[in-house]
């Protein structure tokens, strides 16, 4: 992994622009962006998602992190020196526990949204995470060679862009070959129960408050604080560009950029996520499926699933 020196300048192999800001290397600028671009960086600008607690610190992030069965999975499966590329890493905090977690690992963490990126060069510079690195680019013109990444991780992204299809071509392009992708989406069957509250949240008056209490497991758990309760209801119901994708439909782009899905999360495997295997069929594809429609009322992710891919 090689970034430019701190200085403002052209990068010489994509000709792009680049300065430096805060300690991340933003190569958007000033430039006009697409319009959903523009109103999804306005809105995480407003909302941060994830947003940092006041006292967090390393302690807290690798405490929350472990305490996750999918990132603790994904952590026991990467090698400690593997380098890990986060696109639309929003805040940072899933490429700063990777990179916490095994400090010879190289972790870069691409997003849009300048604020957010902000909020991430906060934290790492507080927690002097050494081996996380910051780039503001655009999904759609990523300033990274295709083909160069063992790991690819790309978690909550690609439904909140006017392309799905193309992002996901363009975040499975990155993968090496023998490398694999971890692809988080909002899966239509998994989102159908969320999709209901959204409706119900969206009611005149004050009967939008009950859903936030009565039907949001996270919320009806009260472990939230004021400001995270805000930004989850604002990212969960108030998002301004979001749709939820089929997982066959995912499985059928991947394999056209060729990457094969090995398998489907949830369920969480306590080990081997990403271990090589046979592709994932169809009969159980529809089984996971079911699984998750079927847990969509007490799903705390709302629908958020992930698929695990490799290219041969």
């Amino acid at each position: 992994m090689h970034l430019p020196s701190p200085t403002d300048g052209i990068c010489p192999g994509c000709a792009l622009t680049f300065s430096w800001r805060a300690g991340v290397l933003d190569v958007i600028g000033g430039a006009q962006r697409e319009s959903v671009a523009s109103e999804v960086e306005a809105f995480y600008a407003k909302s941060p998602f994830p947003g940092y607690a006041a006292g967090d610190d390393e302690r807290t992030i690798l405490g929350r992190g472990r305490a996750s069965p999918f990132l603790r999975a994904l952590d026991a499966d990467l090698p400690t020196d593997a380098q890990v590329l986060d696109i639309g890493c929003g805040t940072a905090q899933l490429a700063a526990f990777l990179a916490l977690s095994a400090p010879r690992r190289r972790v870069l963490g691409v997003d849009g949204c300048r604020s957010s990126l902000e909020h991430a060069a906060a934290f790492r510079d507080r927690a002097r995470v050494s081996n996380l690195h910051l780039v503001r680019g655009d999904l759609f013109e990523l300033p990274l060679a295709p083909g160069q990444w063992p790991v690819v991780i790309s978690r909550g992204v690609v439904h909140h862009t006017p392309d799905p299809d193309r992002a996901m071509g363009e975040v499975a392009g990155l993968v090496a070959p023998g490398g694999v992708l971890v692809l988080g989406f909002y899966e239509t069957w998994a989102r159908a129960f969320h999709r209901l509250r959204r409706a119900l949240a969206r009611l005149p008056g004050r009967s939008r408050a009950r859903p936030f209490a009565l039907l949001d497991p996270l919320l009806r758990r009260g472990v939230l604080d004021a400001e995270k309760r805000r930004i989850w209801i604002e990212d969960q119901y108030l998002h301004p560009a979001e749709v939820s994708l089929p997982l066959p439909h995912v499985v059928k782009i991947l394999a056209q950029h060729g990457l094969h899905t090995l398998r489907s999360v949830p369920p969480v495997l306590h080990a081997g996520m990403l271990a090589d295997g046979a592709a994932l069929g169809s009969s159980a594809a529809r089984s996971a499926r079911l699984s998750w429609l079927a847990t969509g009322p007490v799903d705390p992710d709302a629908g958020l699933v992930c698929v695990v891919a490799r290219r041969s």
